[in-house]
């Protein structure tokens, strides 16, 4: 008797620690926005880049040392902010690709090849 209720707890809990693993739809669609996010932030960097090179082109042809020098550190932050982006948005996809993956697995167990090899 007790070792039927002790399994019937054990297999109540580990179907309950199973269900919250699983990826839901919402998961797959709140990546892919966070991708799209991420893509468009680093559109307005490269947008951002080009505005600040040719600011300190500007500034370089007139002489003026001091806002050129801050054109260059505005450059490179741009720079830096676009390569975060790229690795946001990419680490976004994959995630996005995982959770649609464990959306469509079969929840039998039986693993990617549905039981044939």
């Amino acid at each position: 008797m007790r070792r039927t209720i002790l399994s019937a707890i054990l297999l109540a809990m580990a179907s309950l620690v199973a269900v919250g693993q699983t990826a839901t739809p919402g998961d797959a669609g709140r990546d892919r926005r966070d991708a799209r996010r991420d893509q468009q932030e680093m559109r307005n960097d490269r947008s951002e880049m080009k505005q600040d090179h040719a600011d300190l082109r500007n500034d370089l042809r007139n002489g003026n040392k001091v806002a050129a020098a801050q054109d260059r550190k505005e450059l490179r932050q741009d720079a830096r902010d676009m390569r975060h982006d790229k690795h946001d948005a990419v680490a976004d996809r994959r995630d996005a690709r995982a959770d649609r993956r464990q959306v469509r697995a079969p929840q039998s167990g039986m693993g990617s090849h549905r039981g044939h090899r």
